[in-house]
């Protein structure tokens, strides 16, 4: 698995590639900015970066929009030094496939890694409980709904309606690991785990007509 490497501290980020090149990563890039970030993505097109959120100079929830939008078939981890669930849901809205604390064991990044290589959204379990519910807080969310893309609301129509992942690869017309990956996005948005949780929070919350009655959205 390819990957590029983003953190201002020039050891640790050196100490990680020494790392994950030892559990069988191979390192593209280590670099120390955003804007190189973005750069290396450009030219060695990883399967991952991974990137921390804060920096002296740029963000790094910049440099993951700029690769999601302009170099789909790099996905982004993020790294954290601190519990911010605001941040979570806006790099869960542009979308960031993963988003971790920094303090776990190499091992556990490279979990995280290979997870979203293979088409998971991974987010640090206490980093989901701490986010509030959509519209909790900000009224521009006004339901749980709000946070999801305009793909990612056909899915869940498709979901709602009882389709398989056979069935939405035929009506979308993408990969059974797109479909995969869209459906994790949705769950981890709607802070749920399964498809009868998701339909049970729609239900409770008197949402399900409203998902039922979307219209489905190609990107």
């Amino acid at each position: 698995m390819k990957v590029v490497l983003c953190d201002d501290h020039q050891l640790l980020v050196q100490a990680m590639a020494t790392a994950l090149a030892g559990l069988g990563f191979s390192i593209d890039a280590a670099v120390n900015t955003p804007a190189d970030a973005v750069e290396a993505v450009a030219l060695h097109t990883p399967d991952v970066l991974l990137i921390d959120l804060s920096f002296p100079v740029g963000s790094g929830l910049d440099a993951a929009r700029q690769v999601v939008a302009h170099h789909p078939r790099t996905r982004v981890l993020m790294l954290t030094g601190a519990e911010s669930p605001a941040t979570l849901q806006s790099a869960l809205e542009i979308g960031v496939a993963g988003y971790i604390q920094k303090g776990h064991r190499i091992e556990a990044v490279a979990d995280a890694l290979r997870r979203v290589a293979a088409g998971e959204v991974v987010v640090d379990p206490e980093l989901l409980a701490a986010r509030p519910r959509a519209g909790a807080t900000d009224v521009r969310r006004r339901t749980p709904l709000s946070g999801l893309t305009p793909r990612e609301h056909h899915v869940l129509r498709l979901l709602v309606q009882g389709c398989s992942t056979k069935d939405m690869v035929a009506q979308l017309g993408v990969s059974p690991s797109t479909v995969r990956t869209h459906v994790q996005s949705i769950f981890v948005k709607l802070g749920v785990h399964t498809r009868l949780q998701a339909v049970a929070m729609l239900s409770r919350d008197g949402l399900l007509d409203t998902v039922d009655g979307l219209h489905g959205v190609r990107d």
